[in-house]
């Protein structure tokens, strides 16, 4: 099976969890019988006589290929990577405002428009959560039988990971960790900056911060607490990663919404216990194994973190390993390109 896939270009600039979804898709498909094509503006389409297009991100840099592809009769997998704390309501209310002012002239496009569209193009939407399922289907007003949820995966070298490293070159064990986008307000790792000093344990924030006023308010407060290490962006393949989610207590993910957040399942896959949002379909993988916060409540997060130190590692780690490598994702994968293709 000749497959092709399709990422948009600004993952280059930010290693994040587009980029490593679609990274270890296209590495472990081949388990399976796929032979992938790495498509790009470069490469000419047709010369490939692909199968098939897997298309990762509803977004805008997507909006001409999925139409070009059904020109040419490819048939195009898509894994939207969206999410919105929106009711379906008030997105389908966007929408149908957007299609009436359309009316009066063209250029009128919204994210959620944009999105809704591209999702109705494609031939098969393959989300990670059933709370994004849900988003498509009753705010853009995707059939059902268009959609199959394909949970996000995590490496298996995860489980082997020890604290030995990260206690050797910073000194410390047993914190609360964040790791990820530490500049983008939609992770909000400020409420844990905020919640830090009244914690009795070190944090520890991996992740590089900017020159605009949400990081610099970050900045502020990580420098006047005591007990905040700030750590710039490791490598994903880095050893000292690893051994950091090794060494951390608990592993805190306060975003406004995550699907699920891929550092959470390496930290769950490594022995940490898991603080998340509830927002974004991370009950799908955590279940009752984690605690979930309200990302707009500081007190929601302290004593969600209070709750997850004292609590035994149970067994988040043999679920994690169990449901959501990236070998099994992948075989859901094909299982539904063969769907998809018969």
């Amino acid at each position: 099976m000749k497959v092709g896939y399709v990422i948009p270009m600004s993952v280059a600039a930010v290693n994040g969890g587009v980029r490593t979804q679609a990274t270890f898709t296209v590495q472990h498909v081949r388990e399976f019988g796929v032979e992938p094509v790495l498509l790009s503006p470069w490469n000419d389409l047709q010369e490939h006589e692909l199968e098939m297009v897997h298309v990762f991100g509803a977004s805008v840099e997507n909006s001409e290929i999925i139409p070009k592809l059904q020109d040419l009769q490819i048939p195009v997998a898509l894994s939207p990577v969206f999410y919105s704390n929106h009711p379906p309501s008030r997105i389908r209310k966007i929408i149908g405002i957007e299609k009436f002012l359309s009316r009066f002239g063209s250029g009128i496009r919204s994210d959620f428009g944009i999105k809704s569209k591209l999702c109705r193009q494609a031939d098969l939407l393959l989300p990670n959560t059933s709370d994004e399922a849900n988003l498509i289907m009753h705010g853009f007003g995707v059939p059902e039988a268009m959609i199959e949820v394909v949970p996000n995966g995590v490496e298996q070298r995860f489980s082997k990971a020890t604290k030995d490293a990260f206690v050797k070159e910073y000194g410390i064990k047993d914190f609360v960790l964040f790791t990820g986008q530490a500049a983008a307000p939609r992770k909000n790792v400020i409420q844990l900056l905020k919640v830090a000093p009244k914690l009795d344990v070190p944090v520890v924030v991996i992740g590089d911060f900017g020159n605009n006023k949400y990081s610099r308010e970050c900045l502020s407060m990580a420098k006047e607490a005591s007990n905040i290490t700030l750590v710039p962006t490791l490598p994903h393949d880095s050893e000292l990663l690893a051994s950091a989610y090794a060494a951390s207590s608990v592993f805190v993910l306060p975003s406004f919404y995550e699907t699920p957040g891929i550092a959470a399942l390496e930290a769950a896959l490594a022995g940490s216990n898991i603080v998340i949002t509830k927002h974004g379909g991370t009950k799908d993988y955590f279940a009752d194994y984690a605690e979930y916060i309200d990302p707009d409540s500081t007190t929601s997060l302290l004593k969600a973190i209070q709750r997850s130190l004292k609590k035994p590692k149970k067994d988040l780690k043999e679920v994690i390993f169990d449901k959501f490598t990236w070998e099994k994702v992948a075989q859901k994968t094909v299982t539904q390109y063969q769907r998809l293709l018969n």
